[in-house]
């Protein structure tokens, strides 16, 4: 059978929600997933029919994703070798679903997934979800702006719904719940394993604004559930974390973000340490302490990553890079011959800020033919929202 569709769940140890999360998935159409377990598995939390991949230790998220990514589109040449050889024939997924385990996804997206991937355009690189209120109070963010010395400033005094409304051309889907072209997400490097957690899908998503690369967004009656938090907790050192991704971010994008926006990104975590202190609120100050000490320390020492001894276990970036290198879309003489295993190098880094994006062509009909999209999705096209 062919897969459209390759659902990549990632986990550190599951959650109350991963049965939930990956018997939905299965139920959806031309669906294959896999979980890529970084902790301990509870192979009870496994329904049949999902491929898993364990044993490389805590890899972080993206470069769970990448080997994830790697193992589909091995199988899926060998299988398309051996459908040239007169067996059965097949290539990989068009699309990869790129999910955190504390999310959950309501019965009417289930359905609708496979045919409103379908209806995009090929001019649509990736496409962002909408998120729901939780039991315990407001969606988490579902998407973000890019950062720069501009944004970021905006953001310390207007907050960042004001800033993606500002700056749209900007926004990206943040990592929990995305799909995107398995064809752009090899083109790309995939995940850039020097990214253990934090900023792997801002700095994939620059590049792909950087190449010309489009997003779409769908309408917010097709939502998916997000969590926030349930996978890693609230862990004092993953504050840290986020901030020395920061650095990592800022020397990877130095020539797209300057050597200023390291400064502002630090002058935002103090500003906001000392507007919590004054609200009250002393335990999200000492979150965003943590995280400017996690920039300053990633900024001073480059090869500082405390994750690595600390009980989270991470393992090195030499090793991630190692383990997180993708192979690059390439077709032989045959067409669907599958996707050649030639290993990426380092995913490169923009080299200019995406001033604009061009707007997405909309399909010919109701449904792109060219797609394979079903005819009947008149209302679909109506609600799914391209920018």
């Amino acid at each position: 059978m062919m897969h459209s569709l390759c659902s990549v769940v990632v986990s550190h140890g599951g959650s109350s929600h991963l049965h939930e999360l990956l018997t939905a998935l299965l139920a959806v159409r031309g669906s294959r997933v896999v979980l890529v377990e970084n902790g301990p598995l509870d192979r009870t939390a496994v329904p049949d029919g999902v491929r898993i991949v364990e044993g490389q230790g805590n890899v972080g998220y993206g470069t769970a994703v990448n080997i994830a990514v790697r193992h589909i589109v091995a199988e899926g040449s060998a299988t398309a070798t051996a459908g040239m050889a007169g067996e059965t024939g097949g290539s990989g997924p068009e699309w990869v679903l790129v999910v955190n385990s504390d999310v959950t996804i309501p019965a009417q997206t289930v359905a609708v997934l496979p045919d409103l991937l379908a209806w995009y355009p090929p001019s649509v690189d990736a496409v962002g979800f909408p998120f729901l209120d939780t039991p315990d109070g407001p969606p988490g963010r579902s998407q973000a702006v890019l950062p720069t010395a501009r944004t970021n400033a905006f953001i310390a005094v207007r907050g960042e719904a004001a800033a993606v409304a500002r700056w749209p051309h900007l926004r990206y889907p943040v990592g929990a719940f995305f799909a995107i072209r398995a064809r752009t997400f090899l083109e790309l490097g995939g995940f850039d394993p020097s990214f253990w957690m934090y900023y792997e899908e801002t700095d994939l998503f620059a590049r792909l604004y950087a190449s010309g690369g489009r997003i779409a967004w769908v309408d917010d009656e097709w939502p998916v559930v997000h969590l926030g938090g349930e996978t890693v907790g609230r862990s004092p050192l993953l504050h840290t974390e986020l901030g020395r991704a920061a650095a990592v971010y800022a020397r990877r994008h130095r020539a797209t973000v300057g050597r200023s926006w390291p400064v502002v990104h630090a002058a935002q975590l103090g500003l906001l340490t000392v507007r919590k202190l004054v609200t009250g609120r002393p335990h999200d100050a000492r979150r965003a302490a943590r995280m400017l000490n996690g920039l300053l320390g990633g900024l001073a020492r480059p090869s500082w990553e405390p994750a690595v001894t600390s009980r989270w276990q991470a393992i090195p970036a030499a090793t991630r890079l190692r383990l997180g290198q993708l192979p690059r879309p390439h077709h032989g003489d045959h067409e669907d011959a599958g996707l050649t295993a030639v290993i990426s190098p380092t995913p490169t880094v923009v080299t200019s800020p995406p001033s604009s994006i061009p707007a997405i062509p909309a399909p010919a009909g109701p449904a792109d033919p060219g797609r394979g999209a079903d005819q009947n999705l008149g209302s679909l096209s109506r609600r799914a929202r391209r920018g």
